[in-house]
């Protein structure tokens, strides 16, 4: 059986987070929201710098509760949960340290314990989100992935962890999650994903598991909705790794025509355990930038000594010559075409499906 290593999956988050800031206008647009919420051009530079930023966007008063929830959250990793019979002694700590006043570092290290994560969305985190300027990050980085998610992404979870990222952290963000991502085998695996139902999860908890009421909440439900375009495969206690292996290689087939072959909504853009492929994306996006300029700005560049200017000479064999001179790449005219079409589609900012009738 094939195994892939991290390097694999490195990769395929690298491609998906390619295509995502090739997307046209993307870049335009995060600088635009950078600019506006005063955000440096490229995004902060680490996570301190994010939290500074956070805070100053605080006011005097949200600035205290912050720091009581910092304080009190600080406290338990220390000592642990506090109990009942602990709250007095915890509260006339505090009360002595920081009532009526607010402690920057407390407040900072607050910010580092809820960014440090690779599951969660932070701008949806309650610390996080605090305060009257930064509840609505969320939907400001929402905003940006409603305009440029489409299903050549595939994966709309990490589409927008790419979005948040990017924004507020800059490419160093992005490969700061992906690094965590690839380190955590739970996570790294795209396309591959497991639910374990806890009470925290049912309703009718007063009524016990076999009563007939004991069914998923609200939230689960929601979140299992998620995966409308998924197959699940359930594992009961008494299954053994050897029959759930044996399980999916029997039945793969059958699987992936569920997910795939009967699901016309994905056929329409071919997608297919090969979708996420390497490319030479540098390469094909220097095509598709000289395709859009003029002949006549294309014959300014060309430096060589073929006569490109006759009449019935096209674009693509001056793009073709200022290739090969420029960047010593061979591309014929019909190759050209092609690359063109290819990256074209490939940074749509939308491609809405004809048919989502079968989900």
């Amino acid at each position: 059986m094939k195994k892939y290593s991290q390097s694999y999956f490195e990769e395929k988050f690298n491609i998906l987070y390619r295509r995502l800031i090739e997307k046209e206008g993307f870049i335009s647009d995060i600088k635009s929201v950078r600019k506006q919420l005063g955000i440096p051009e490229n995004g902060f530079e680490n996570a301190l710098e994010f939290s500074q930023f956070l805070m100053e966007r605080l006011s005097r008063k949200e600035k205290e509760v912050a720091t009581s929830i910092g304080f009190w959250e600080q406290y338990e990793v220390r000592h642990g949960r506090v109990k009942d019979e602990d709250w007095e002694n915890v509260r006339k700590e505090f009360d002595k340290k920081y009532k009526k006043n607010f402690i920057p570092l407390v407040i900072m290290i607050s910010y580092q314990m809820h960014l440090d994560g690779h599951n969660d969305f932070f701008t949806t985190d309650p610390v996080i989100k605090y305060g009257k300027n930064n509840k609505n990050l969320f939907k400001v980085a929402k905003k940006i992935f409603d305009k440029f998610m489409g299903l050549d992404l595939l994966d709309a979870h990490i589409a927008m962890q790419y979005v948040e990222k990017y924004l507020f952290l800059g490419d160093n963000g992005v490969k700061e999650y992906i690094k965590n991502k690839i380190n955590c085998p739970h996570c790294r695996y795209l396309g591959v994903n497991h639910f374990s139902p806890t009470r925290i999860s049912m309703q009718g908890q007063n009524k016990g598991p076999f009563s007939g009421d004991y069914l998923f909440n609200e939230h689960t439900v929601k979140l299992l909705s998620s995966y409308f375009d998924s197959v699940f495969v359930i594992i009961k206690p008494y299954a053994t790794k050897e029959q759930v292996i044996q399980y999916v290689d029997e039945n793969w087939d059958i699987l992936k025509e569920h997910i795939v072959e009967k699901n016309t909504f994905y056929k329409q853009f071919d997608v297919n355990p090969s979708k996420i492929k390497k490319s030479d994306t540098d390469r094909n996006k220097l095509v598709y930038e000289l395709s859009k300029q003029s002949k006549k700005e294309l014959l300014g560049r060309y430096k060589g000594q073929r006569e490109l200017a006759l009449k019935g000479i096209y674009k693509e064999t001056i793009i073709s010559a200022i290739l090969e001179e420029e960047y010593q790449i061979k591309l014929s005219s019909d190759a050209i075409k092609k690359t063109v079409s290819r990256f074209a589609q490939s940074v749509e900012v939308k491609r809405e499906p004809k048919d989502i009738r079968d989900i």
